[in-house]
């Protein structure tokens, strides 16, 4: 079984082609030229960020930039099985503004916040099309950590979506953080979550958001790549059911969000809770096993997925 990779520095798991050799080839001009800060990269209808020539940050088609072209972005859309119309949005991680730039179109009456620590990210958001900052939408550049934790804040979703050349954003899922995170959600909110890499750390990273949300905790993957959306509830009223096929089908028909395709493979795990210590322990174990089969399931190499950047780039011009 082909090993998954451990970071976001490459969307795909095949070797690459002779295309893809020379991409990477002008990648390393640009790096070079920009001397490591983020920079922008346009082949034919595409416009991509890149972090460095490995690590692709954000796709937009130029002359569309309001779609969402990476399956793991309309998967992160799909806590609107749960709440179709949210009064605020916190984003952590802005790349190239996919995500902002959708809900602020599709959901005109939501306020969106977003925290950005990179302030070069942030200017590269014309470049992008990200809407100006206005009643609506606001772009903080700040440490999301710090914001979290020193503002009061009351949201319907958090959107957690921090990366950087490295991969995973380690500091961002903590225990500590999904607290926060969690804290600043209102009675019925939503953590959502947007995660890549070792098995093992998926299990880590789902164990802890099951632990800090009561269990209440969907996942599945990207339909593009091997990237894991988890869903996080911390209400017991709006929680994904056996009838979201349904709510996803309406909304395919207005968003085309493939949602009703990704409920399908919406997965989670109930366990009889513990009543005792020793019950704990074992808790614990049965935990561990059961997602560790879960996230081997999801992340086996499927060979349905584009097996490089240049082909995926094909298949979106």
């Amino acid at each position: 079984m082909q090993k998954i990779r451990a970071s976001l520095s490459r969307l795909f798991s095949k070797q690459p082609t002779d295309s893809e050799s020379l991409r990477i080839k002008q990648l390393e001009l640009l790096q070079q030229k920009h001397q490591g800060k983020p920079f922008v990269f346009d082949e034919g209808n595409l416009r991509f960020m890149y972090f460095n020539q490995k690590s692709v940050q954000s796709a937009m088609k130029i002359n569309d930039p309001d779609q969402l072209l990476c399956g793991y972005t309309s998967a992160m859309m799909g806590f609107l099985l749960a709440n179709p119309a949210p009064e605020h949005i916190l984003m952590i991680g802005l790349g190239g503004g996919s995500l902002v730039k959708f809900c602020y179109r599709y959901l005109p009456r939501c306020r969106i916040t977003v925290l950005e620590i990179d302030a070069d990210v942030i200017a590269l958001r014309d470049q992008f099309m990200i809407p100006p900052d206005d009643a609506r939408l606001q772009i903080i550049h700040t440490d999301a950590i710090a914001y979290v934790e020193q503002n009061s804040l009351q949201v319907d979703v958090v959107l957690l979506d921090g990366f950087d050349m490295e991969g995973l954003v380690e500091t961002l899922n903590t225990a500590s953080f999904y607290a926060a995170c969690h804290t600043a959600l209102k009675a019925e909110g939503i953590l959502v979550t947007n995660m890549w890499g070792k098995r093992k750390m998926l299990v880590s990273l789902l164990t802890e958001l099951r632990s800090q949300f009561s269990q209440r905790v969907w996942w599945c993957r990207s339909l593009d790549s091997y990237n894991l959306l988890a869903f996080s509830f911390k209400g017991e009223n709006k929680i994904f059911t056996s009838s979201m096929s349904g709510t996803a089908r309406a909304l395919d028909q207005t968003l085309a969000l493939q949602l009703e395709e990704l409920s399908e493979q919406m997965r989670t795990l109930q366990l009889p809770a513990p009543t005792t210590a020793n019950a704990r322990d074992e808790y614990e174990v049965k935990e561990l096993i059961r997602l560790t089969s879960e996230v081997a399931e999801l992340m086996i190499t499927d060979e349905k997925l584009p097996g490089s950047d240049v082909e995926w780039s094909d298949l979106h011009q």
